[in-house]
């Protein structure tokens, strides 16, 4: 399938990706992800998807945690890329139209590549149907609230960024999810101001009082556990 030019931004800048990453800002995803919605479930013999792998941290996170991963996004070059750091498989695919089977993960994590994709509600009902019953999806994003500004940053020069980027409302990632079999555990708020702009402790702090409510919902970014409902295929 021929790609649009937006849907490849990032496998164009493959090899300068990583050095483009707020560090600050992997470093609060990582946590989120593996600590604070994975912190109770061992990781160790999972089969782990990671959906829009990059340049590999996420995959390579779970991997040292005892996973065993796959990484999938849409650039060849990003796969490579991962699976040279986390030493696991890889495979090129649309997270729109996955190349996997049903029920085939244990856990799939998908840290912002949801915002990247053409039909962001279609794409969760893909990491749901790839999910196996009672299995784990761990998802961040940004916020909807959010993408006018950062579109007018875009467009000042302030970003450099072409590429596709459809930011999801709080109530439709709910949505989606509940439409793909998902139940919401646990949806929260974070970075309640650029992380660029450092004050990492006191935005934490902010978090840590503040994700959970309204004002959660008026962060930048915002991070989803759900389990996948259903009966086991063995029991049907």
């Amino acid at each position: 399938m021929t790609r649009a030019p937006a849907d490849l931004f990032y496998e164009r800048i493959a090899d300068r990706f990583e050095g483009l990453d707020h560090p600050s800002d992997v470093r609060r995803r990582l946590r989120l992800v593996f600590d604070e919605c994975l912190g109770q479930t061992s990781l160790v013999g999972r089969r782990v998807l990671d959906a829009g792998c990059g340049y590999g941290r996420f995959s390579a996170e779970a991997a040292a945690r005892g996973a065993s991963v796959v990484s999938v996004d849409i650039g060849p070059r990003l796969v490579r890329l991962a699976i040279e750091r986390a030493g696991n498989r890889g495979v090129v695919g649309d997270a729109c139209g996955l190349p996997l089977r049903d029920e085939s993960f244990d856990i799939v994590v998908s840290s912002e590549m949801l915002e990247h994709t053409q039909a962001p509600a279609h794409a969760v009902h893909e990491l749901a149907r790839v999910l196996r019953v009672n299995g784990l999806l761990v998802l961040t994003t940004p916020n909807r609230a959010w993408q006018g500004i950062v579109r007018a940053a875009s467009r000042l020069g302030l970003r450099a960024f072409d590429g596709v980027e459809n930011f999801v409302r709080w109530r439709d990632l709910d949505a989606a999810c509940a439409a793909a079999g998902l139940e919401v555990v646990r949806h929260v708020g974070f970075h309640p101001w650029p992380f660029q702009l450092g004050l990492v402790s006191a935005a934490f702090a902010v978090e840590r009082r503040l994700a959970r409510g309204p004002a959660g919902r008026l962060m930048i970014n915002q991070a989803l556990l759900a389990r996948k409902r259903g009966t086991p295929r063995a029991a049907r």
